[in-house]
């Protein structure tokens, strides 16, 4: 039992200094300038056990992507009804365990800013996810036309939840919180999204 203690120790201490090297070397050389073998140098570490940590040099320098949805979350998705589908969509989602493993949020925010190549990176992670759980929501207006606000389009009623979801994750991933349920706060982040726009005036 202490063994496995000290190895789940070194093993977090690896992973984090992995992350730590991969932001102060794109810190100093730009995303673009960086590559898999430099961070493994820089952390003392094989390319194979980099890729027993982190599956790509993006992961090792946003941190890996904290949120999921199961073929089962997808289907509850499609097959529940639901008066708020936003709210429906945010609570399948599924949260990797532990606290998200990304960098500091004020780092991550400079990281960001300055290489737009990591912007895309993180732009790319995200479009995987959505495009999966758009097509959820796109099935489940039209199971539950009674489901929705718009007068529209399905297609354009998916794409306004789609934005707010996307709002709310993308808002989570700039400023991870230090604590707290993740799903509380993708929540209280689409709220607030919401009541902004409603307040919006034309």
């Amino acid at each position: 039992m202490q063994n496995e203690g000290i190895r789940e120790q070194k093993r977090r201490e690896t992973l984090q200094r992995i992350r730590d090297e991969a932001a102060l070397l794109v810190q100093e050389h730009g995303y673009d300038n960086v590559t898999v073998d430099d961070i493994c140098r820089a952390a003392s570490i094989s390319r194979r056990t980099f890729f027993n940590y982190v599956d790509s040099k993006d992961e090792a320098i946003l941190g890996s992507f904290p949120f999921a949805f199961s073929d089962a979350a997808l289907a509850a998705i499609q097959q529940t009804p639901s008066d708020n589908v936003l709210e429906l969509v945010i609570r399948s989602v599924e949260v990797a365990p532990g606290r998200f493993d990304g960098p500091a949020a004020q780092c991550r925010r400079g990281l960001l800013e300055n290489n737009p190549g990591l912007m895309h990176a993180e732009a790319a992670r995200k479009r995987g996810f959505l495009t999966e759980v758009g097509r959820a929501v796109y099935a489940h207006f039209e199971r539950f036309p009674q489901d929705r606000k718009h007068p529209g389009s399905i297609e354009d009623e998916t794409h306004f939840t789609m934005v707010l979801f996307h709002g709310a994750v993308s808002r989570y991933l700039w400023h991870p919180p230090d604590d707290g349920d993740p799903v509380a706060h993708l929540l209280a982040n689409a709220h607030e999204l919401s009541n902004y726009a409603k307040d919006m005036t034309w």
